[in-house]
């Protein structure tokens, strides 16, 4: 079964959008890359910028912690952790602080870091794959 987000409920919507604008507040270096991948998600998870200004911020990470904890199910958690993670990649600038971060997340709701570091793999060969594509494009020009 595919898990999409447009299929979240009202608590994994809260969860996940807690959870992006915790990793999004991380990072001070804000980049295009970032805010195009958050506003993508924004719209995927049917989540008005209205909605996405009421939340208090900072989040802190006890919050998305129990957000993520009162999930009942696991897709949906592993979903939000690796969104988390390309929300980190998408600008290329990826800190130790969010890395550690995530992991930490990670850890406190029950995902392996094992998991978590696939998910990085999983990420990192994707960045890959575009710029090899890229390179496909440009090369012998």
């Amino acid at each position: 079964m595919l898990y999409k987000p447009e299929k979240f409920h009202a608590k994994e919507k809260s969860a996940c959008l807690k959870a992006l604008v915790y990793i999004l507040d991380l990072d001070s270096s804000q980049n295009n890359a970032k805010e195009s991948y958050f506003l993508l998600q924004l719209k995927n998870l049917d989540i008005s910028e209205e909605k996405y200004r009421e939340i208090k911020r900072p989040v802190r990470m006890d919050i998305v912690v129990a957000s993520l904890k009162a999930l009942d199910n696991i897709r949906a958690q592993r979903f939000i952790i690796r969104e988390m993670i390309m929300l980190v990649i998408a600008g290329c600038n990826i800190g130790d602080e969010e890395i550690r971060h995530i992991y930490q997340i990670a850890e406190a709701v029950g995902i392996s870091g094992e998991k978590v570091g696939d998910f990085f793999i999983w990420a990192a060969k994707g960045i890959e794959w575009n710029i090899e594509g890229i390179q496909l494009i440009e090369e012998d020009l």
